[in-house]
C-alpha cells in the first residue's frame, strides 16, 4: 500500500510540474521582416539560357553571367531521373552554344564542369 501511494504521489508531482513548466503565450505573435540585404538573384527568368547544377552553391557566378550572358541555377540536392535528364540536355545545349561562340575559354571562366558534360 505504501508503495502504491508513493508511486501515485510521485506520478502526480511529475506531471503537475510538467504542466506548469510550459509557457503559454496566447496572443503573442512573432513578426519577422525579410531581409533584403546580402540577397543575390541568380536568374529572374528560367527560360533564359543557363546551366543547371545540383547541390549547394559553391560560389557566385555573377562575373560569368555578365561576360557570357549565361547564368548558373542551383537546384536542391535531391535529383529525380526527370530533372537529371532535363539538366543534362539543357547543359549540353548551352555548352555547345558557348563552344561555338567562344571556344573552350568559357570552361576556364566557369570554374567547374557543368552537370552532364
Amino acid at each position: 500500500m505504501k508503495i502504491l501511494n508513493s508511486f501515485l504521489i510521485l506520478t502526480f508531482l511529475t506531471f503537475s510540474t510538467l504542466i506548469f513548466a510550459q509557457k503559454k503565450t496566447k496572443g503573442k505573435t512573432l513578426h519577422l521582416k525579410p531581409s533584403t540585404e546580402n540577397r543575390t538573384i541568380v536568374l529572374a527568368d528560367e527560360n533564359s539560357p543557363h546551366f543547371t547544377q545540383f547541390g549547394i552553391m559553391s560560389r557566385n557566378h555573377e562575373e560569368f553571367r555578365k561576360k557570357y550572358g549565361i547564368a548558373v541555377i542551383y537546384q536542391n540536392c535531391v535529383i529525380s531521373q526527370f530533372l537529371s535528364q532535363k539538366a543534362k540536355e539543357n547543359n549540353k545545349l548551352v555548352a555547345k552554344e558557348l563552344t561555338e561562340k567562344y571556344g573552350d575559354n568559357w570552361r576556364k571562366d566557369l570554374g567547374f564542369i557543368p552537370y552532364g558534360l
